[in-house]
């Protein structure tokens, strides 16, 4: 089970990886080290050295464009062709003509430039362009609202951004609000090259991603001066679950920490194929795919809405990215995953009772076996190869970070796809970077050891329960240091100082998580500081504990889990899955065109909604106190647009309470007048 490798506890009570990892890994950050390759353009031109001609980066030609009109809404649907793809040499070529570029237009060491686009290869390409020239990366999700990205680029004196032909407009309204930004520059689209520029503003250039590639060298051009390991290399927005979004400050150390660490935990090489679909803006792709490019694996491009045959944007008849590029190894955020099961058990049950009842014992069956039996190996053939197929049939390797992953969704992933599921642990202002599994632990409910070169202690929260010698395993807030630690919030002491300091020579933070580690040096986070509520029994409930178990059910898009201080009980606001609430509205006699809003209305649905959670979460370990009392139906998905969840689609708690201020104090009323 590769568990006895776990986390080893030091003499100063702190852990640290044990015996762990690959050997290739380890071999890799000393080659690294003794060629001073420690930027991420170092580490991409050690690539090139190294692969040169290999397949690097993948992109799918974009054949057609539809916009068409469905249930009142515009969709867009794309009909795709196959990858093409740049070797290493190809894509370093390309870094240096647009670090060239850059220089040439009088932008370089110092200076902080914008990318505001979707993942794709020129994302990769114009960043490392701009880190080769010690020009500092301003990272920002593409579904943060327009208000947020001002702020970030106000903050940050942004001059140059570098964004995509389809969010091109946004800019435009953007601009306005940032007096400081002149020029914009835009990644083409495959069919409308730059797209129209009529709305930008009259003193903005605006300038195409090929167009820097061939710029010749200007009296105004920048020397080339190449990053320091301890140079600002990304100021990441994060997408802000308690406050608004924060510049975390990354050196090019701090990166080449995660990257290391990633390289010593994947067993991955020459042959192997990742699919990138993640956000880049986010340190975890970044660092993912740089140590991808180290290691030798292709790189093929997609997004979340394109992935599969069945993504929002795929037109009918067109294979989804991984049926294409058949991918070894991909990244995903629990929500994903979820997301995945819930499609695949919509597709059988759609297929009638008795194959979905075969499904779900086989599923069943499977989940239960250790290891590749015969009986393992001929439901594959039967049942699983099919939906293998789903994400390219080649998938032996996911890597699953951003939230905390249930024990039930991993095993599912695990059975329907016979991959290896590594689930790791970080935050931005570490890099992505503080546990992951080793491969071959067949655990669940933890998220592995500490990576290479980090340290982990757990201090006491004795507010919350949490001490450092509860039995039988240590419990506390994670506090974590080593070199993968940011310098901290851009322009932000006094943030910095409440979560960040020094000790004994090193960078530490306070995650404001609380984890417990067991006998074999494991982390499992258990809850989180600003989650934890007191009931008036004085009972302690974990709200974000509660939602990652109760989400799994089928029925639940999304979920908030809510309590007055001092309250009772737990209520719940839920965003229902359209076609789990219909089968509940036909049960309670509505009719099959009734709309989900007057379905979410109706107080028996509620109630029937109410019941399945109690016994699904019965069911998750969850106990009395922690089961919703009441539960409010609400059918607006929430989006990061509307402000109710962050970039990465975690809740966010205080602004779903201010908008449902009165909704919970109607849920409370209902239940002191039951009493």
């Amino acid at each position: 089970m590769g568990v006895e490798n776990g986390g080893k506890l030091l003499d100063d009570f702190s852990w640290v990886k044990g015996d762990g990892g690959h050997k290739h890994g380890f071999d890799l950050l000393e080659e690294l080290q003794s060629k001073d390759a420690l930027t991420v353009p170092a580490i991409l031109e050690f690539a090139a050295n190294n692969h040169g001609e290999a397949q690097c980066m993948g992109t799918r030609q974009l054949l057609e464009r539809q916009k068409i009109q469905e249930n009142d809404k515009k969709l867009v649907k794309l009909r795709l062709g196959d990858y093409s793809y740049m070797s290493y040499k190809e894509v370093l070529d390309n870094v240096t003509s647009f670090s060239a570029g850059m220089r040439n237009m009088g932008l370089g060491s110092g200076d902080r430039v914008a990318m505001f686009a979707e993942t794709r290869a020129e994302w990769f390409v114009a960043a490392v362009g701009c880190l080769t020239n010690n020009s500092s990366v301003v990272t920002l999700y593409t579904n943060l609202p327009n208000d947020s990205i001002a702020e970030s680029l106000k903050e940050t004196e942004v001059h140059t951004a570098i964004t995509s032909h389809d969010l091109l407009p946004r800019f435009f309204k953007i601009a306005p609000q940032c007096p400081l930004l002149r020029r914009i520059i835009v990644i083409e689209d495959q069919l409308e090259g730059v797209g129209s520029t009529l709305e930008a503003p009259k003193d903005m250039q605006v300038i195409g991603f090929k167009e820097v590639l061939t710029l010749e060298t200007s009296e105004d051009a920048k020397p080339h001066e190449p990053p320091k390991a301890d140079d600002v290399a990304i100021i990441m927005y994060t997408s802000g679950s308690t406050s608004r979004p924060k510049g975390v400050e990354l050196s090019h150390r701090n990166i080449f920490s995660a990257i290391t660490a990633y390289c010593i935990q994947a067993d991955l090489g020459l042959g192997d194929t990742y699919i990138a679909y993640l956000p880049l803006a986010h340190v975890m792709e970044l660092a993912t795919e740089t140590a991808l490019m180290a290691m030798n694996v292709t790189i093929a491009y997609s997004s979340p809405f394109t992935l599969t045959n069945t993504s929002a944007k795929v037109m009918k008849g067109t294979l989804g990215d991984a049926r294409v590029a058949r991918p070894t190894c991909m990244s995903a955020v629990p929500l994903i995953l979820e997301r995945i099961i819930k499609g695949v058990t919509q597709a059988i049950e759609s297929q009638g009772n008795i194959k979905a009842r075969i499904f779900k014992e086989a599923l069943k069956y499977k989940q239960r076996q250790e290891g590749a039996s015969f009986a393992s190996k001929v439901l594959d053939i039967l049942i699983f190869n099919r939906v293998k197929e789903e994400l390219g049939g080649q998938l032996r390797m996911l890597v699953v970070g951003g939230a905390p992953v249930s024990p039930e969704t991993h095993n599912k992933i695990r059975a329907m796809f016979g991959c290896t599921l590594q689930v790791g642990y970080g935050a931005t202002e570490t890099s992505a970077c503080i546990t992951s599994m080793d491969t071959h632990d067949a655990r669940t409910g933890h998220c592995g050891p500490p990576n290479h070169g980090v340290k982990l202690v757990l201090e006491d929260w004795a507010e919350g329960g949490y001490l450092v010698t509860d039995k039988p395993n240590p419990r506390g807030e994670i506090v974590v240091g080593g070199p993968m630690v940011s310098r901290g919030y851009f322009r932000s002491p006094e943030m910095t100082n409440k979560v960040f300091f020094e000790r004994d020579g090193m960078r530490w933070f306070r995650t404001g998580d609380i984890g417990e580690m067991d006998e074999t040096g494991v982390l499992r986070v258990i809850d989180r500081k600003v989650d934890l509520i007191k009931l008036n029994n004085g009972e302690f409930v974990s709200l974000g504990s509660i939602e990652s178990k109760l989400k799994t059910h089928p029925l639940v898009d999304s979920i908030c889990v809510c309590a007055h201080p001092g309250a009772k009980n737990v209520v719940a606001i839920v965003v229902p899955h359209p076609d789990h609430i219909k089968k509940i509205g036909t049960k309670l006699g509505h009719l099959e065109d009734t709309t989900t809003q007057d379905m979410c209305d109706d107080k028996a649905v509620a109630e029937a909604v109410l019941e399945e959670l109690k016994a699904h979460g019965k069911k998750q370990g969850l106990g009395r106190w922690d089961l919703p009392a009441a539960v409010f139906l609400t059918p607006e998905p929430w989006t990061p647009e509307s402000g109710l969840v962050t970039a990465a689609l975690k809740v966010k708690r205080t602004p779903i309470k201010a908008q449902f201020k009165a909704v919970l104090e109607g849920l409370y009323k209902h239940l002191e007048e039951q009493d």
